[in-house]
């Protein structure tokens, strides 16, 4: 994958932080007494035509969709004090061979100058998007972006995938046992532990403070 195109995206996305996104230190405190983090995001559908996308290639999810897989995942990051806001929900138009490419697995054409990346409207330090298809797997983050693909049809809940994927963009491994947990590959589970918790507040501040 093409590493300066991602470290453009994501140094772009460092100064898109809205006012919401405090420190720590300023943020209200957490049900359980963490402060909150905030950390603003945007979820685009990938689509080759906004008033007639293609059935074959673009996304069959619409507007309404994303914001309920992210009400979801703020449900399961609450219980580690991070909270997402949205910046930006909504549909990009790619170019047809980038999308073709992405729905056999391939995301690297995405992150080229014309590969669609550039045409993103509002990016946010977490952007995710949401494609007809990516291969045969569920979701994924690509090492060294902030960024996650989640298929249209994943086989386990929308919102475990896309807050799966995001654990891995805030330091997260996949867990080798218990299939409860939310880095668990497959599956439905979605608890994280205090460790977890812990490693992924820190990338989140490090996020926030423009040094992750």
């Amino acid at each position: 994958m093409a590493m300066a195109a991602l470290i453009a995206l994501t140094a772009a996305a460092c100064g898109s932080a809205t006012a919401a996104n405090s420190t720590p230190d300023e943020a209200p405190a957490a049900q359980d007494g963490r402060p909150e983090i905030v950390l603003d995001i945007s979820l685009y559908l990938l689509v080759d035509d906004e008033a007639a996308p293609s059935a074959s290639i673009s996304s069959h999810r619409d507007v309404d969709d994303l914001r309920r897989v992210l009400d979801g995942m703020n449900e399961i990051w609450s219980r580690a004090g991070i909270r997402l806001e949205a910046r930006f929900i909504g549909p990009v138009v790619i170019p047809d061979r980038t999308l073709q490419e992405i729905v056999r697995g391939d995301v690297s054409a995405f992150f080229t100058a014309d590969g669609g990346h550039a045409a993103l409207r509002a990016p946010s330090l977490i952007n995710g998007f949401y494609a007809r298809q990516i291969g045969v797997v569920n979701g994924f983050a690509p090492s060294g972006a902030r960024s996650f693909f989640v298929t249209d049809n994943p086989s386990v809940h929308d919102r475990r995938v896309s807050s799966h994927e995001l654990g891995h963009i805030l330091g997260l491994h996949h867990a080798l046992e218990n299939p409860d947990r939310l880095m668990f590959s497959g599956t439905n589970g979605m608890t994280l532990t205090e460790d977890e918790i812990t490693v992924a507040r820190h990338a989140a501040t490090g996020i926030l403070n423009g040094v992750r």
